[in-house]
């Protein structure tokens, strides 16, 4: 469990705080909420691993350490997502496991602390979902969208996807969504008020936006700054280059965006940059800053009064296992 770099002081409205919280040292796996307590899942502990981890974690919003949770059953992946449901429920869509991009689910219940597999239904069975996106809708279905591959194979199966189903049923099914979206992978997606914003995972077409989608879930108070902080910065005159593997956090009129993988060719690392996507009055990026805390394949969770960010790779292919919050001065 290695510590992060050395962090400089930086005069950026928000940025990354190092905790004294050390976990497992991984990227590309996957977090999700359920009640106080953030969870991460899988991912490979090295640059260029092909195995993946099996490991599940939980860091309660008091704070503490991040405790292995050891249960039977626990599947092998990177590259996938997590999705609360009923605020007990943690559910793994994808991912690479070891030797294929999957469409399988699990899913681990928080109050029996137990592993089980559904039964899958409705995806392509020589196709596969890796770096895609999975975001709950109000409607209870969970849309997935994006997945790493050949354009041909998207364009024969389309890259997004509504799942539907539950853990008592014992039984998901997948649906192909048939609004047009862009194809993309490591990108992320937020619903702010009715509407889909998916950002990065190409290298132009930085956000697409889509109508007609609700949240479950309102975002938390402690993201309002993000907002907020608007007020205090300039916006940008040109949209940002696109990027991967970065993070995005909404809260109720913003989206922030922190580090990835560019494609314009500036760095060959991951990048500490940090922008705001304003959504009103009209769509404005604004320019943050850029942290110390230069990383992609990372994951980060808001958690009652804290938005975490933990490991991630970054200079040199160096995985970390370090735990920041994300602070304000606005």
């Amino acid at each position: 469990m290695a510590r992060a770099v050395e962090q400089q002081k930086t005069d950026n409205l928000i940025d990354w705080e190092e905790t004294s919280i050390s976990g497992p040292n991984l990227m590309f796996h996957a977090g999700c909420v359920i009640g106080n307590n953030f969870y991460i899942h899988g991912g490979v502990e090295t640059k260029d691993g092909k195995t993946p981890s099996n490991k599940l974690y939980l860091l309660s919003s008091s704070g503490g350490s991040w405790t292995e949770q050891s249960h039977p059953g626990s599947p092998s992946l990177s590259h996938h997502t997590a999705v609360a449901l009923s605020d007990r429920y943690i559910i793994l869509i994808g991912g690479w496991n070891g030797k294929a991009r999957s469409s399988k689910v699990y899913a681990f219940d928080t109050e029996k602390q137990l592993w089980t597999e559904p039964i899958v239904a409705g995806f392509p069975e020589d196709g596969g979902l890796s770096s895609h996106t999975a975001t709950p809708l109000s409607s209870g279905e969970i849309l997935i969208l994006g997945r790493e591959g050949s354009l041909r194979m998207q364009r024969r199966h389309g890259s997004g996807y509504l799942l539907s189903g539950s853990v008592e049923s014992g039984k998901f099914t997948y649906r192909e969504y048939t609004q047009e979206t862009a194809s993309r992978s490591g990108h992320t997606s937020n619903i702010i008020g009715n509407v889909l914003y998916v950002v990065g995972g190409r290298d132009n077409n930085l956000v697409e936006m889509h109508q007609g989608f609700k949240s479950p879930k309102s975002p938390l108070p402690v993201t309002n700054p993000i907002t907020t902080a608007v007020d205090k910065l300039s916006p940008l005159s040109k949209t940002p280059s696109g990027r991967k593997n970065h993070i995005t956090i909404e809260s109720s009129g913003a989206i922030f965006i922190h580090g990835g993988e560019t494609f314009d060719g500036r760095s060959r690392e991951p990048v500490g940059e940090m922008f705001i996507f304003s959504r009103k009055p009209s769509p404005t990026f604004y320019r943050v800053g850029v942290s110390e805390v230069k990383r992609a394949g990372h994951v980060c969770g808001v958690v009652e009064d804290k938005i975490i960010l933990h490991g991630g790779f970054g200079g040199k292919n160096h995985v970390y296992g370090d735990t920041f919050y994300l602070k304000f001065k606005v």
